[in-house]
């Protein structure tokens, strides 16, 4: 299963959960309107679609990518992408709204997840990227991958740099 497909599951599944259509329509009316704080989940992952512009800074970029990036694409609400000038390598955001069940479950899904200390309050590493998860209800997922040699940082390196990123936007939010 495709993180993409996972992501949408999990999406779903929150969405259908008992209360949460008056959540995600107050939380749409926020985002329509530019309101809201960022505390709850709808504005938290409202942040993804603009993150790759703010966090993904070419200093971030070209320490992780070895060929330049593109401009930042929005890919939905709440994920993002930059992909190099060669198209050989990207980095994607994805922001989701759950709780530690949630990101516990999802766990399953990954390809040999390993865990990754100093981000948020529980985070993972595994073959394609970082996810984490943030009390109450945040999840932070940044992918990098690509053609071979696309990356100038692997393994552990890789995992502290896109977690960095992950704290950052965690901070950006109360």
């Amino acid at each position: 299963m495709t993180r993409s497909l996972v992501y949408l599951t999990l999406a779903a599944m929150i969405a259908n959960a008992p209360g949460s259509c008056a959540k995600a329509d107050a939380n749409q009316s926020a985002a329509a309107t530019g309101g809201g704080s960022g505390a709850s989940g709808g504005d938290w992952t409202s942040l993804g679609a603009t993150a790759c512009a703010k966090y993904l800074t070419p200093d971030v970029v070209s320490a992780i990518l070895s060929q330049p990036a593109g401009p930042p694409k929005t890919l939905s609400p709440q994920a993002c992408s930059v992909t190099s000038t060669d198209e050989g390598g990207s980095i994607s955001i994805t922001l989701t709204a759950g709780g530690a069940a949630a990101f516990d479950a999802y766990l399953q899904y990954l390809s040999d997840p390993q865990p990754l200390a100093g981000v948020g309050d529980k985070a993972v590493q595994s073959l394609i990227g970082i996810s984490s998860f943030k009390s109450p209800n945040k999840g932070c997922n940044i992918d990098a991958g690509g053609a071979p040699g696309s990356l100038k940082i692997t393994g552990p390196a890789l995992g502290k740099a896109l977690g960095a990123l992950c704290n950052k936007l965690f901070a950006a939010t109360p």
